[in-house]
């Protein structure tokens, strides 16, 4: 682990600088799922095809301009992970579909942090039955 990473019962600490001065701000599944997401958003617009490989948990996200890698991204959400790879075919995005998981990409967004909140409020309270559908009511 890098030493601007310190480990902490609740997550991992980045050392960043803000003011001049370094404080540790919290890592946690959201804030990884936000840089995640970012790295995706920047990766999106400079390349024309997405090839997925998922690895031991973690989803590998290489973004191909014509023909050569440009750029990787590795996914450990689970919840990303997995809404990436339904949005594919056998893993790859490309041409036609491509381009509207790009111009869509802030929707896509959305939908990840929905499922993301919806998995959250699941694991808090367990006992509740927690679709879509019935949190609309509450």
């Amino acid at each position: 682990m890098p030493e601007s990473e310190a480990v902490h019962a609740n997550g991992i600490y980045s050392k960043t600088p803000y003011n001049g001065n370094y404080s540790y701000i919290m890592d946690t599944c959201r804030t990884q799922l936000l840089k995640e997401l970012h790295q995706l958003s920047l990766a999106f617009c400079d390349n024309n095809t997405l090839l997925l490989k998922k690895t031991e948990g973690v989803l590998h996200c290489q973004f191909l301009y014509h023909g050569l890698a440009n750029t990787t991204v590795t996914v450990k959400s689970s919840v990303l992970a997995q809404a990436l790879w339904h949005i594919s075919s056998l893993g790859i995005i490309e041409g036609a579909d491509y381009l509207v998981v790009k111009n869509g990409f802030s929707k896509f967004c959305l939908h990840v942090k929905t499922l993301q909140l919806y998995a959250e409020l699941s694991s808090h309270h367990p006992a509740l039955t927690l679709a879509p559908q019935n949190l609309l009511v509450a």
